[in-house]
């Protein structure tokens, strides 16, 4: 059975049987539905506990002990046309215009904050607060020494996750004085043996004093929402969450946590690992379900969080054999690359370039299991969200951490830019790169050079087409004519095949450019017919 239905078949074991799969219909490759926008999640998860991941353990079993199956398989999440259907991971938010859809939250509301605790997770210090409206919210510092470079990174990188489709946390720029702070009567903190106490002031006091302060006295803060929902811990980027019944694929076997190596690595986010990441149990129609998001992008772009990224980081993992033991026989002569990269003296951005960056080499803090099973079409996939983002829509996004150097602000989008045009050309040519192909009533087929249309490549040399009849029970093909060449992207059904009325049509595609041999590799596209035209239901890149 094909690996898209799967979700149809838990429907199906809960009594609300999807179209199309029942007896005799196991072995269609394309059913009534296809292609599937949303996955049906159809299982109640209210039985789902929290958990608790090491990072000390996360380093060690992603570094050392293999985690995760690492095989060259297709990602088993995606639908006939080969796309991500939304779900609790993902929400397609890239329109049929490829332009992606960008949200500014609104952050707290005027009014006093009330001080409920004082953040322990991870290494940004900061506090929980309740508005005035009684939201809560998660706030975090600048470093002292680096104003606006935390904050900045967190609501740049924050507004373009959103925007590739994950799910993250409302974050927003703040702006507070300290004598607008009220401590709740039961707010606790840990100390540093893990033991709860009362909050005070002077605890208070402490952060305020390690944190950037503003010329007039007040303090900008990164004002995280509360996530709804009860919350159920990290995701691991291998296997699935066992008290998950909607949890079937196995996460490195994810499109979108394959993509998100793409995307990381324009972004520089190096520190994708399952804590920085969260599970909430949230209700949706008549039964509960686990939605996974993405968080604490402090350690991206140019900083890491409490002080200016490092060099290492995105060029080697934390461990590697190799350039250890190099150094280790050159008694420290041998210098890594990396070490040598000049960067801006701007504290607001820290430490981040597209002059030496290669998409093809960036690496996360250590192995992540779903990055190391990325297969080209994965990358093309993620590359062609990149792709969506304008220089327009970049240079928005940029402007929403109101940085107050305005070189800050010329300098990331730049950067960005850079690093964009990068991932484009090195990932919209890793295979065949034709898209939006479709069918008319008279039998014209077009289609579209993904890297031509985002300016990382020239027009093909030829393509070649190749149509056939499709059975849909026996996924066999008769072909139909000659395997065509053509110089430009149209080509005409043959008339024997329009006049034989099947019910599926297949088409096989292949660019030819000499500067790109992975064109050649094929694309598969299959149409149904509907009344006097056609659908597209299937596309197979790299089938």
């Amino acid at each position: 059975m094909p690996l898209h239905r799967w979700p149809a078949v838990l429907a199906c074991a809960a009594g609300i049987c999807l179209a199309g799969v029942g007896a005799g219909g196991a072995n269609l490759k394309f059913y009534p539905d296809d292609p599937i926008r949303r996955d049906p999640e159809s299982q109640d998860a209210s039985r789902a506990q929290p958990v608790e991941v090491s990072n000390q353990y996360d380093l060690i079993e992603n570094s050392f002990l293999g985690a995760g199956e690492t095989i060259d398989r297709r990602a088993m999440n995606v639908n006939t046309v080969d796309e991500v259907p939304d779900s609790s991971w993902f929400t397609n938010r890239v329109g049929p215009a490829r332009q992606p859809v960008l949200t500014t939250p609104q952050g707290p509301a005027e009014g006093p904050w009330i001080v409920t605790g004082r953040k322990s997770e991870g290494v940004t210090p900061g506090f929980t607060i309740r508005d005035s409206t009684g939201e809560t919210y998660w706030i975090k510092f600048d470093p002292r020494g680096f104003p606006e470079m935390a904050s900045g990174a967190e609501v740049i990188s924050t507004a373009f996750f959103h925007a590739f489709g994950y799910h993250v946390p409302e974050n927003s720029l703040a702006t507070f004085r300290p004598e607008a702070l009220t401590i709740a009567p039961d707010a606790t903190m840990r100390d540093e043996d893990g033991r709860r106490r009362r909050l005070v002031l002077d605890d208070i006091e402490d952060i305020l004093e390690g944190a950037a302060r503003q010329p007039d006295g007040s303090y900008r803060v990164l004002a995280s929402r509360n996530l709804p929902g009860k919350v159920l811990g990290p995701f691991r980027y291998y296997g699935t969450r066992p008290d998950d019944p909607n949890d079937i694929f196995p996460h490195e076997h994810r499109r979108e946590l394959r993509g998100l190596s793409v995307f990381s690595a324009w972004l520089n986010h190096d520190e994708v690992r399952s804590s920085n990441s969260l599970d909430t149990l949230v209700p949706t129609e008549s039964r509960q379900i686990v939605r996974h998001h993405l968080l604490d992008f402090g350690s991206t772009l140019g900083s890491g969080s409490v002080k200016a990224q490092s060099r290492r980081a995105g060029n080697e993992f934390v461990w590697e054999s190799r350039p250890t033991l190099i150094t280790m026989l050159t008694l420290g002569l041998y210098v890594r690359p990396w070490l040598k990269v000049d960067y801006p003296e701007m504290p607001a951005v820290g430490r981040f370039e597209s002059g030496y960056f290669r998409p093809e080499d960036w690496k996360p803090d250590y192995p992540n299991p779903a990055f190391r099973n990325a297969r080209p079409e994965d990358r093309f996939w993620a590359a062609r969200i990149v792709a969506a983002f304008s220089p327009d829509a970049v240079a928005e996004i940029v402007r929403t951490a109101r940085y107050s150097d305005p070189r800050a602000t010329d300098y990331l989008t730049e950067t960005l830019l850079e690093r964009r045009r990068k991932v484009l050309e090195r990932w919209l040519n890793g295979t065949n790169p034709l898209v939006d192909v479709a069918l008319s009533t008279t039998g014209e087929l077009t289609f579209a050079n993904a890297a031509e249309k985002a300016g990382v490549a020239t027009a093909a040399d030829r393509y070649a087409v190749q149509w056939s009849a499709f059975d849909n029970a026996t996924s066999t093909h008769r072909e139909a004519g000659e395997e065509q060449t053509v110089r430009t992207p149209v080509s005409r059904a043959p008339e024997s095949l329009l006049k034989a009325r099947p019910e599926y049509i297949a088409v096989r595609l292949l660019a030819f450019h000499a500067d790109h041999p992975s064109w050649s590799n094929p694309l598969m596209v299959y149409f149904r017919r509907a009344g006097d035209g056609w659908t597209l239901v299937g596309v197979e890149r790299n089938p």
